[in-house]
């Protein structure tokens, strides 16, 4: 009988999350409030990660521009994608005011100096993260330096990685509070986007009231609602009212929002920005302590089974093949690039948008990733499906195919596994067992690192 896998892995990555949020969720919650004050100001974030961690930059992006807060602002965001140094993308499209988030998982690293010390020169917050180590007070000075204190690349990532969700989460706590940026109560269009938002109501006049969001205020037609009064909050879109809504949608990822001084309506003031910032910092540690919790849930049997047979094909000559959607899609590319840089062949079909793009238009996205393994798998290949919801369609078709064409199948979700943990046939499956995507994403780059590990080389 095999001896039971160690959770060590497991406790160092424990000690490493409460060392460093412990020590650095104030500065944290500063740079939340920083970051809100560019963005309302109009910059745009500028993410950038050298070598392993260029997929963190770009994971980074999409949660800004595409956040899974429902009804929350889109925040522009540009990860230089072709550009291996960041520094095109900073000399052609930054602008005095934007914000860099530097990224390395290692100490000493010279692209990650010139990235911020050039982002500084050009007038843009600088928010740098990177290992401890002593060539760190080398590093420019960037307006909020933070160093994960770990020998181990991946224990570095996975901290970072919260650390940057944390950013894009709690970020929309300070446009939610009256009070806290410059420039509030001016007229602009808030329901003009695609989506419907939600905003709180500060006047009524007839069948029209004043809706205020992210310090903005704009009139929209009340029509379609009943009794409409200030300090409702609704729904909107293009200028009108849709429905009320009884409370905030969001509130797992910050649920004080909803109460206390500050939060505007009848008989609350403009929030206190020490009372804000330490509602955050609060709200980090709770973060960080549920992550903390997920990773120690993790079935280590099970990714020592997993990970002796990806070894097991990879010897064979196999390819590891990971795909997902969104910032999954670029933990696939995490995952792939973690598994060449082990000397072992891997390919994420993401990184293909010409026939992704292609595909999705020709015949469908339910068919993209699945018409790429038609083409490309071999039988002993792995085929990794990455979701946080495990509902996607394109990737239970792919996964589909993979069991089809007899590839070692593995899928990681979150929830509670979803259409992807009903498939037929698959090989390995991990759900984390989380409603929060961020930490649902936290704890999966804790099982692709392990199963690499026991992968071998």
């Amino acid at each position: 009988m095999n001896p039971a896998p160690s959770s060590e892995p497991i406790a160092i990555r424990e000690r490493a999350v409460r060392e460093f949020f412990g020590r650095e969720s104030g500065r944290l919650a500063r740079a939340c409030h920083a970051m809100a004050g560019a963005f309302a100001g109009g910059g745009t974030l500028i993410p950038f990660g050298s070598g392993a961690a260029a997929t963190d930059a770009a994971h980074a992006a999409v949660e800004f521009m595409h956040p899974v807060i429902v009804g929350k602002r889109a925040l522009p965001a540009l990860a230089p994608g072709n550009d291996p140094t960041g520094a095109s993308t900073l000399d052609r499209l930054a602008r005095p005011g934007d914000i860099a988030l530097a990224l390395s998982h290692r100490a000493g690293d010279p692209e990650f100096d010139r990235f911020v010390g050039r982002a500084r020169s050009l007038g843009l917050l600088t928010i740098a993260f990177t290992a401890s180590g002593p060539a760190v007070d080398s590093a420019p000075g960037a307006d909020y330096l933070f160093e994960v204190d770990a020998d181990d690349p991946a224990v570095v990532q996975e901290v970072q990685e919260t650390a940057y969700h944390v950013l894009w989460e709690l970020v929309h706590v300070f446009f939610e509070r009256p009070g806290l940026l410059d420039g509030e109560a001016a007229e602009a269009c808030i329901t003009c986007g695609d989506v419907a938002v939600t905003a709180d109501v500060v006047e009524t006049a007839g069948a029209t009231a004043v809706i205020e969001r992210d310090g903005a205020r704009e009139q929209v037609a009340t029509e379609l609602v009943d009794a409409v009064r200030v300090g409702d909050r609704l729904l909107c879109h293009a200028g009108v009212a849709l429905e009320k809504v009884e409370s905030e949608p969001t509130g797992f990822l910050y649920p004080f929002l909803d109460h206390g001084p500050g939060r505007g309506g009848p008989g609350r003031g403009v929030a206190a920005l020490d009372e804000v910032l330490a509602e955050v910092e609060s709200s980090t540690l709770q973060k960080a302590d549920e992550v903390t919790g997920l990773r120690a849930r993790i079935d280590l049997g099970a990714v020592d089974r997993c990970g002796a047979a990806i070894g097991e094909r990879l010897d064979r000559g196999g390819r590891l093949i990971a795909f997902g959607n969104g910032g999954s899609a670029t933990d696939a590319q995490d995952l792939a690039a973690d598994t060449l840089t082990r000397g072992r062949p891997a390919i994420a079909l993401g990184n293909d948008p010409a026939t992704v793009t292609a595909v999705a238009n020709d015949v469908g996205f339910d068919q993209a990733y699945a018409r790429q393994l038609e083409a490309l798998a071999r039988p002993a290949d792995v085929a990794v499906a990455i979701s946080t919801s495990g509902g996607s369609a394109n990737l239970i078709a792919a996964i589909d195919r993979a069991v089809r064409t007899r590839l070692l199948t593995v899928a990681v979700t979150g929830h509670d596994g979803g259409r992807l943990a009903g498939v037929d046939g698959l090989d390995h499956l991990f759900v984390v067992p989380s409603q929060h995507i961020p930490r649902i994403q936290e704890a999966q780059a804790t099982i692709f690192h392990l199963l690499l590990e026991r992968a071998g080389r």
